[in-house]
């Protein structure tokens, strides 16, 4: 009997395809619904946290200290060569008292423990613990005898000064605005004779002299950190943009022209009275408490530090949303903050010593625990799928092996049978 050559081969199986089926719509189901759920989520959570300020920046103990050893090792950066790093750390602090620049020259004395090699600087970190007090006097000890004797007759030191607190805090006044009534006088006779004139200095001077409601002693310092820093070549454009759009819309120099024109000559429309008036009716309260809000942020910086520290940091700035993180470096870093602020380079080094700290709602925390849920899925989906892929191909390949090992399955069939 002769056999016909093996064409092919029948094995033996079941027929998993109606329930592989199923399963696949089931899971590609399941995995639509996470992969629309997760940034619909994401961006609930977004707006929570947005609208209900969720993240904030505000000052707290531990993380003062934080933030003051972050900004000390930027300070430290500064000496780019470790040859002699003594040396150099001295002439910035020299440098910084012929400047007259206080809170600068006390600031690189603080951050002397970053500064330094180990051996120096291991001093200074074990008397951090006892307060900036004592960091300063153990720094002294470094400094050449000149420097340090320049510091001692300039600079009070804090724990001399420590001992006046109550005394000093009692001395705090009224801040003086950045303009008086002849200024703002002066100012809308400009601008009404020439409507293209800036009015940043005008609304701030307006603001401060009360026309709009109270101002605090905060928000007036920060008006004036606020325009001494706009002068500078540093200023940063963007920051500078936003805060003159927020101040204009906060009273609107048209409606403040056309309510001064309406109600008096128009060469007795810029008398003080009379602007004054319009300026009230062209106050917008809500805007005017946005600005408001930005200013006590750098006034709050100038009260933390100094006036000239406020303005240097304010240069900084390159959004309205950088205002309170520079706000709590200074709070923590001090006169650290006063020191990197003036010599860090504008490139957003400094703004990155602040990180906030975010408070969980009821919203927000189921708005995480769905986040959490989707992306659970799609990954378990994805590793799922993957698995069973892999499983799939593995004994393929071990049944394959299997009948390759058996030998040649003969086909038996009427067409390739003949009789003896």
């Amino acid at each position: 009997m002769k056999h016909a050559r093996v064409s092919g081969a029948w094995r033996a199986g079941q027929d998993y395809g109606d329930r592989r089926s199923s399963s696949g719509v089931l899971t590609a189901f399941v995995f639509n619904v996470c992969l629309l759920v997760l940034p619909l989520v994401s961006a609930f959570a977004v707006l929570v946290i947005g609208r209900d300020h969720l993240y904030a920046y505000e000052y707290s103990e531990a993380g003062s200290r934080a933030i003051g050893a972050r900004v000390a090792k930027m300070n430290a950066d500064l000496i780019q060569l470790d040859f002699d790093r003594v040396r150099q750390w001295d002439d910035l602090v020299a440098m910084e008292l012929m400047a007259g620049d206080i809170p600068a020259a006390r600031g690189f004395l603080l951050s002397g423990g970053q500064m330094l090699p180990s051996r120096y600087g291991g001093a200074i970190n074990r008397a951090s613990a006892r307060g900036d007090a004592a960091t300063e006097l153990a720094a002294l000890e470094i400094l050449t005898p000149g420097t340090r004797g320049r510091y001692e007759t300039t600079v009070p030191l804090l724990s001399r000064r420590a001992a006046n607190t109550t005394a000093q805090a009692l001395q705090a006044g009224a801040a003086a605005p950045v303009g008086d009534r002849q200024d703002f006088e002066l100012m809308s006779r400009n601008l009404l004779a020439e409507p293209n004139t800036d009015a940043t200095q005008f609304v701030l001077t307006g603001l401060t002299l009360g026309l709009a409601g109270d101002f605090s002693r905060a928000a007036n310092d920060g008006a004036s950190a606020l325009l001494a820093a706009s002068r500078r070549a540093d200023y940063q454009q963007a920051f500078g943009e936003q805060m003159d759009a927020l101040i204009n819309r906060a009273v609107p120099i048209e409606e403040f022209r056309s309510a001064a024109l309406a109600s008096a000559p128009a060469d007795e429309a810029g008398a003080f009275a009379n602007a004054a008036a319009a300026f009230r009716a062209a106050a917008n309260p809500q805007r005017v408490a946005q600005v408001r809000a930005a200013l006590e942020e750098i006034g709050g910086m100038s009260e933390a530090i100094s006036a000239s520290a406020a303005t240097d940091l304010v240069t900084h700035a390159t959004a309205l949303r950088d205002l309170p993180r520079l706000r709590l470096i200074a709070q923590a870093a001090g006169d650290r903050a006063a020191a990197a602020a003036k010599r860090l380079p504008r490139d957003g080094e400094l703004l990155r010593a602040a990180r906030g700290d975010l408070t969980v709602t009821r919203e927000l925390a189921i708005a995480l625990a769905l986040m959490g849920l989707a992306l659970a899925g799609l990954i378990g989906i994805v590793a799922w799928k993957g698995y069973t892929a892999g499983r799939r191909m593995f004994f393929a390949q071990i049944e394959d092996d299997d009948y390759s090992d058996r030998g040649d399955l003969v086909e038996i069939g009427a067409s390739n049978w003949r009789p003896l």
